[in-house]
């Protein structure tokens, strides 16, 4: 979790904001107390004011012990030169009357008070309260100016996490640009809008992507002109081969036979490096036709019947949909023969290859299965690197599965292979494309959906 940059930003500025918001919330406390005491001192020097102005005859001359509350503040007033108190809102309790003009405090029947005392010529006037009560009245007050900070917190948490999830969103959008770039998309990230700290780090990526098409390029170029010379002098053999032929002696059939397999192996390999090179290069959507897929997977299998005829192959088409895709009809026929070639090339004979294609949410998806003797899981997942071949007793040139990778890439699809999971040996190959939604349509729906 703290691996993630997001997160980090989160949790520190969320400490920072929630430090400041402690400290603020300490110091509002602190000084709501200080200004409820202040407050305080100020009513016990009111009512000595009040008292000094003809009040103190007010205070009855007897009260009751007892008839006043504990949180009232205690007024005592002295004449001069006696030594009982003139008037008292509690007898109880006697200050001293040679205490100093001013604020003090004292203990009085083992309590703390507050007492503030106003020498007058005449008289000698003292107003005290409990400190107890102070500071209770004082902590309540002061209390109440944690809510807000006890509120504003988890609100600023929230808040900091929009703003930095806001702020991380250019961030995210080039994630995702950099997911979708492969081999078939080598397009330079965009600049624009992306923010100045993370600017170099972009520049540098192109450069990257930059040389690394020039690369790919490069190999392409290289595959496609290699294979482009190499086909006219194996056509040149051939021919010569054919036309040797009549006159090879019968010791010599044997020898003759494997020369032609061996120009015909190399033939293939140059039409599969050919395929590779064309499934690598630039897709150009002029050329790309709504392709019935149905259409095509019956012309796969129409292809392999002859040879499937020979070795006894049961190959049918279990399952059938109408869909479309809209992509290159020859990159789609390749892909989907490929993978039926494969199934035919390696189930033994008298064995099954079924051919299924159904519709899965926005790609049409087709799967062909066969009994083969299926793959190591050790090596599956390798089975689409060039030149692999998971079987080396089965003549094949390891581009086939290669090719049909970067056409399931090239058209946004994906390709799978997998052993069967129902108690019987073979593999499952699987390859789907998203599929044209308007093709599917009606001629009456495509008309409407056109205006």
């Amino acid at each position: 979790m703290i691996k993630s940059l997001r997160n980090q930003l989160v949790v520190a500025l969320g400490l920072l904001v929630s430090v400041i918001g402690i400290v603020q919330g300490v110091s509002s406390y602190q000084l709501s107390k200080t200004g409820i005491s202040a407050l305080l001192d100020l009513r016990l020097e009111q009512v000595a004011a009040r008292m000094r102005d003809g009040f103190a005859e007010g205070i009855p001359q007897n009260p009751a012990r007892g008839s006043q509350d504990d949180r009232d503040i205690v007024v005592v007033v002295w004449k001069a030169g006696e030594d009982t108190p003139f008037r008292t809102t509690d007898p109880a309790l006697h200050f001293s009357p040679d205490a100093s003009p001013g604020f003090s405090n004292a203990m009085f029947n083992d309590e703390d008070w507050r007492i503030f005392t106003r020498k007058e010529p005449t008289m000698t006037i003292q107003v005290a309260q409990r400190s107890s009560v102070r500071r209770a009245l004082a902590e309540a007050s002061a209390t109440k100016t944690l809510w807000p900070i006890a509120v504003l917190l988890p609100l600023m948490w929230i808040a900091v996490g929009l703003v930095v999830q806001r702020s991380l969103r250019p961030l995210k959008r080039l994630g995702n640009e950099v997911q979708a770039i492969d081999t078939a998309h080598l397009k330079p990230l965009p600049a624009a809008g992306v923010p100045a700290e993370i600017a170099p780090f972009i520049h540098s990526i192109n450069t990257m992507i930059e040389r690394l098409a020039r690369s790919i390029e490069s190999e392409r170029n290289f595959i496609a002109d290699a294979a482009h010379e190499l086909r006219t002098p194996l056509t040149a053999l051939q021919l010569q081969a054919d036309n040797l032929a009549p006159h090879i002696s019968p010791g010599n059939q044997e020898r003759f036979r494997e020369l032609r397999r061996g120009i015909a192996r190399s033939g293939s390999l140059i039409t599969q490096l050919l395929r590779m090179a064309r499934a690598d290069a630039p897709m150009n959507s002029e050329a790309m036709v709504r392709v019935d897929m149905a259409t095509v997977v019956r012309d796969a299998i129409a292809d392999v019947l002859p040879i499937a005829f020979q070795r006894g192959l049961d190959v049918g088409a279990e399952e059938m949909v109408g869909s479309h895709v809209r992509a290159v009809e020859a990159d789609i026929g390749i892909a989907v023969m490929n993978l039926l070639s494969n199934a035919v090339r390696y189930t033994p004979d008298g064995g099954t290859v079924d051919v299924r294609m159904r519709r899965d949410h926005d790609k049409v998806r087709i799967e062909i299965i066969d009994t083969g003797p299926g793959i190591a899981e050790e090596l599956l997942p390798r089975v689409f690197d060039r030149f692999f071949r998971a079987n080396a007793d089965i003549e094949g040139s390891g581009l086939g599965l290669s090719i049909v990778k970067a056409i399931a890439i090239r058209y946004h699809g994906e390709v799978t292979l997998r052993n069967r999971d129902d108690g019987r040996s073979g593999i499952v190959a699987s390859i789907g494309f998203p599929v044209d939604e308007r093709a599917d349509l009606s001629p009456r729906e495509n008309t409407a959906a056109t205006a």
